[in-house]
């Protein structure tokens, strides 16, 4: 058997998720990326639906929310990793919001997948996106007070302004130095 045909094969299973799923959910796009690794794209506004959906095709667990910064494209890209111990397979979940702090905003779905509330908080302390209906968005949680709002997951960040702001004894640092070690 060759080899595309080998891997044929061995997705099936996959297909045939993906293929199930979207017969319920046709705003959205599914695909294989390899074996027990699948993927969605979805409007950010049915991603409460797409989850319930989800977890009602026994992807029962939700491993991490994750935030990739685009600022070219004026987005952030989450993604929502799920994980099916029934099918024993991998899925992201992926949408797009604005990534302008007023604009970054999702409904919660912790109530759909309760360990969300963690995910959600990192999402907010590192990134500034905000989770609406999560009522601990605004309780202290990884970051300290002075760093609240600074969001430095961003690839805006200023990490050297940062550094020279809270780390003033520093003896490595040069103004003149293009490089930094720190």
């Amino acid at each position: 058997m060759a080899d595309g045909q080998e891997e044929g094969v061995k997705t099936m299973r996959e297909e045939t998720i993906i293929q199930k799923i979207l017969e319920k959910a046709p705003y959205a796009e599914g695909k294989v990326r390899r074996e027990r690794r699948i993927e969605f794209k979805i409007p950010a506004e049915r991603i409460r639906d797409f989850l319930m959906l989800l977890k009602e095709k026994d992807f029962e667990s939700m491993m991490q929310i994750t935030v990739v910064d685009w600022p070219n494209d004026g987005e952030y890209e989450l993604v929502y990793q799920m994980w099916s111990y029934t099918h024993a397979v991998h899925a992201f979940v992926k949408t797009r919001i604005p990534r302008d702090l007023d604009k970054a905003r999702m409904p919660t779905v912790r109530d759909i997948y309760p360990v969300a509330e963690t995910y959600e908080r990192d999402a907010h302390d590192f990134f500034g996106v905000y989770f609406e209906g999560n009522d601990k968005m605004e309780m202290p949680w990884i970051l300290d007070d002075t760093e609240q709002g600074l969001f430095p997951y961003r690839k805006d960040f200023d990490w050297i302004g940062y550094v020279k702001k809270k780390y003033k004894i520093l003896d490595r640092f040069d103004e003149d130095k293009d490089n930094y070690v720190i």
